[in-house]
């Protein structure tokens, strides 16, 4: 900021020099002292005693009598205007100089100061303030949402019946990673669409997170009422099917992710993910003693000869191009470092854009590989959707820390961009936050 205080100097001293220049030049101005205009005065009375004289105004023997007072009034206003008068004029113009030159630069600091910004002058303010603002390109920091998610919370207090509202609330405080609050959201949605297979499934999700990932108890309670609902929820598909194979119940945990097999598009890479899954679980079960049948994925590219729910139309949020589906998996370099404790997050954004994600959607690490589906209702704001987006790429991160910020050392990967409505995205998560 020294350009700019530098400039104001020189506008300060030019703005000085146009109101003492003129003062000190009335030195030398060329009208005439008090000493010459009182001679001039007493001159022309002096010419007329002599015309009042040569009139016969005055008789001719008063003029020395008169002349005589003229002189003596010369004598009392000629010495005191040489003495005083002349020698305190130059002292009287350099101190005006001097008052006007220092008024002017105060007074225009004192204005700057009264309606102008001299904290932009501070470079760190600007610098903190750039950090609280949103950046070029539209992006947000976590102060900004957090702040934004807050002031939801506030205005949900006062609108308890808006069920927009507490579930953009309640996802937006799991996908920060704040459980409890999180939950403590959910259970109220719950009392607002207690039918509704995707709130049951989202409850059902954050109250086994809160439980240490069990499962087991009230959280597989919102899970079958949501398949009852809705046999063919992806989401409470994958939450029963894993439900199953904690309780040890491997033929019951296939049996459910072939169900799942069943509603996502044949040959996609949700299907070819749920192959992998099945076949995990069987060789798991062997290895506990548990030994299956040979699952039916493995000899057919169909889902057509599985045994399946009765058919339920599926939610208008996941028509096709309000959502994008697939399934995150680790690269094999990275597992080791996956802890079934860690956080995992998936959301969708705009390729090269603001970082503020379209959808998001919270979940276990222990959970990986995971099938995934991303709709509008998992936005974070009242602001762009995702159906509405051109293209967008599907990011999911590791973290250890369970906080929704970006942290060293969280697992990352990012698909290629797609476009609203894709099936079977594939996401490795093969990176590590710098």
């Amino acid at each position: 900021m020294l350009t700019f205080w530098i400039i104001a100097a020189l506008l300060m001293a030019l703005a000085a020099a146009v109101v003492v220049v003129p003062l000190l030049r009335r030195r030398s101005s060329p009208g005439p002292s008090s000493r010459e205009a009182n001679l001039a005065v007493l001159r022309g009375q002096r010419r007329d005693v002599d015309a009042d004289i040569r009139h016969g105004l005055l008789p001719a023997d008063a003029r020395d009598d008169v002349l005589a007072e003229l002189a003596a009034r010369a004598e009392e206003d000629l010495v005191p205007a040489v003495a005083g008068g002349e020698a305190s004029h130059p002292s009287r113009a350099w101190i005006a100089a001097g008052v006007f030159g220092l008024l002017v630069p105060l007074g225009a600091l004192g204005v700057y100061a009264w309606v102008g910004s001299p904290l932009a002058t501070d470079s760190a303010l600007v610098a903190r303030a750039s950090e609280r603002a949103p950046q070029g390109d539209g992006q947000f920091s976590d102060a900004q949402i957090e702040a934004m998610v807050e002031g939801l919370d506030a205005r949900m207090k006062q609108r308890p019946d808006d069920v927009e509202g507490w579930t953009l609330l309640a996802r937006s405080l799991a996908a920060m990673g704040k459980a409890d609050r999180a939950l403590a959201a959910y259970r109220h949605l719950s009392t607002l669409q207690p039918d509704n297979p995707n709130v049951l499934a989202d409850y059902a999700d954050m109250l086994a997170l809160s439980k240490g990932r069990d499962l087991s108890g009230e959280p597989a309670q919102l899970v079958n009422k949501a398949l009852q609902i809705d046999p063919r929820h992806p989401k409470a598909l994958a939450l029963a099917a894993t439900a199953r194979f904690n309780a040890g119940d491997f033929a019951a945990s296939i049996a459910l992710w072939e169900r799942l097999f069943a509603v996502v598009p044949p040959g996609s890479e949700d299907a070819q993910e749920i192959r992998r899954i099945v076949d995990d679980v069987r060789a798991r079960a062997a290895a506990a003693g548990k030994p299956q049948a040979p699952s039916r994925l493995a000899s057919s590219g169909s889902s057509a000869s599985l045994p399946t729910a009765p058919v339920a139309p599926p939610p208008p949020a996941v028509a096709s191009g309000a959502s994008v589906s697939g399934a995150v998996r680790v690269d094999a370099s990275l597992a080791s470092r996956v802890t079934a404790t860690d956080t995992l997050f998936i959301f969708a954004r705009v390729p090269d854009g603001p970082r503020m994600p379209l959808a998001i959607l919270r979940a276990g690490a222990g959970e990986l590989p995971r099938a995934f589906e991303l709709t509008d209702a998992m936005g974070m704001g009242a602001g762009p959707k995702l159906s509405g987006a051109p293209s967008v790429v599907i990011e999911a991160r590791v973290s250890r820390s369970g906080s929704a910020a970006p942290q060293p050392g969280d697992l990352v990967g990012t698909s290629a961009p797609v476009a609203p409505g894709a099936r079977g995205v594939a996401v490795v998560i093969n990176r590590v936050v710098p």
